[in-house]
């Protein structure tokens, strides 16, 4: 991929797609490398293989923050609590799935007392930065630090909240700017006929469809919610939406592109 129309394209035509990579989804550095890209080293030093790569004039970063700021995509972790877009198309499906965690009920199952505080501060101020957020919780001490950023990353894989980098980031590099699900997304009311068992499934069927090939025993490892996915997992498989060889799972477009 030469140009961020492309990447775009690339991330609409897949449906999820993984920044990095390292996991079964298809990946943005390896799309504009056009080869498979493992880091070369530890940490960010392992990234300065794409890192002065330009994208329509821009370096690669830049274009990623541009792409997780559209309207029509944006940035979480449910997949693996990697960095992953997700294009418009899937936010109906992951709106369901979603909804069903923001249950009163089921938050206090899910977060601990810090991130519901996390997650309720973002909801009063509706649009927060990462900074000013630990400084209204009173979390700016240093031994806070690592207690502070699990639980975003925890709010993000269950995409209750979702994060932009800050374009002006001032003297703070690489914050995030923080909104709700409900925010980001701007659901416009109306009723979803899909119920959370039939919106998990269509959710991993997308997500295979993205995949292509994955083994079986890994999709247990994908989502917070992996527990309610046993059944969703048998249901597609009866009903050929998932195809099974061996130990791998195949999107059904393959049978299709066969035929």
């Amino acid at each position: 991929m030469k140009t961020q129309d492309e990447i775009i394209e690339f991330i609409h035509d897949k449906g999820l797609v993984s920044l990095l990579g390292g996991n079964e989804l298809p990946s943005l550095i390896s799309g504009i490398l056009g080869k498979p890209w493992k880091p070369s080293a530890k940490g960010f030093s392992g990234w300065l293989d794409w890192w002065s790569i330009k994208i329509s004039g821009q370096p690669v970063a830049h274009v990623s923050r541009n792409v997780e700021g559209r309207k029509d995509i944006l940035a979480t972790r449910i997949f693996r609590r990697t960095k992953t877009f997700v294009s418009n198309k899937l936010w109906p499906i992951l709106d369901i799935i979603v909804k069903h965690h923001q249950d009163s009920a089921v938050k206090q199952q899910i977060l601990s007392d810090i991130e519901l505080k996390i997650l309720q501060t973002i909801e009063t101020e509706g649009t927060i930065r990462t900074d000013r957020l630990r400084k209204k919780l009173k979390l700016e001490a240093k031994e806070n630090s690592s207690k502070f950023h699990r639980s975003l990353t925890n709010l993000e894989s269950y995409a209750l909240i979702v994060g932009v980098e800050d374009p002006h980031p001032e003297t703070h590099l690489h914050a995030n700017i923080w909104q709700t699900w409900d925010t980001r997304a701007q659901k416009k009311g109306g009723r979803n006929s899909l119920s959370y068992s039939e919106a998990l499934g269509k959710l991993l069927a997308k997500t295979i469809d993205a995949c292509i090939l994955v083994r079986e025993d890994q999709i247990s490892k994908w989502f917070e919610w992996s527990t309610d996915m046993q059944p969703v997992k048998e249901k597609l498989l009866s009903d050929g939406a998932v195809l099974r060889s061996g130990p791998y799972l195949v999107s059904s477009k393959v049978r299709d592109v066969n035929n």
